[in-house]
Formats: structure tokens, sequence, C-alpha cells
């Protein structure tokens, strides 16, 4: 397993998002798997969010007063997922930023750094 939960006492603690903190023990030969895995999935999420977020919100389709009260509880909706969606990928955007420093800690960005180049060469 690329990561584990960790005790209270584990570097890399994370705001969990309600006051207190998360903690990950990541081996280090897997943190820039866990990193790189973790990118594709914000990337992913924030090209949805670029690309589908005003497709989310509901149109009235009629002119009657149930059409737009229902229009506008799904928009409200869709107001609230898309902030959950942002809030996701801002805590992904973290726990990638912390993974890029222990990379470095480890010295594990130069290591990949040389064996990319004699992948290339």
């Amino acid at each position: 397993m690329p990561f584990m939960a960790a005790g209270p006492d584990a570097a890399g603690a994370l705001p969990d998002g309600g006051g207190g903190t998360t903690k990950l023990k990541v081996q280090p030969d897997k943190v820039l798997q866990l990193k790189r895995e973790l990118e594709d999935v914000r990337d992913e999420v924030q090209t949805f969010l670029r690309n589908e977020a005003e497709g989310l919100k509901a149109r009235p389709q009629g002119a009657d007063p149930v059409s737009q009260d229902a229009a506008k509880a799904i928009s409200e909706n869709a107001d609230t997922a898309i902030e959950v969606a942002d809030a996701y990928v801002q805590r992904l955007t973290a726990v990638i930023d912390a993974l890029d420093q222990a990379a470095k800690t480890y010295g594990l960005v130069e290591d990949t750094n040389t064996v990319d180049f004699r992948q290339r060469s």
C-alpha cells in the first residue's frame, strides 16, 4: 500500500477541513507515484468543473411557479456541488504540494529526473 493512516506524531500533517489534521504516512518509494495519481484526479475534476459546471444548473421548463421553484432548487444544489468539488480540488492541491515537498526532502525529484533523462537517451 503506497500510504496508510499514521499516528499523531507522523510527519506530513494536513488540515482535515474540520479544524483538525489528517496524517498520511507514505512510503518514500511511493511518494512520486501517489503525487502523479492525485494530480490526475485533481486535473480531471478541474476539467469537469471548467467544462460542465454551468450545465449542472437547471433552467425552468415553464413559466409556472413550480418550474421556477424546481429550477431554483436544482441550481442551488448544483452551486453547492460545485463549491464542494472546488474545495476538494484545493485539498488535493494541498496534499500534492505536501507530497512534492516530501519528494524534495527525500531527494526523489533528482532521482526521477535522472531516470527520465536516461530513458529518453
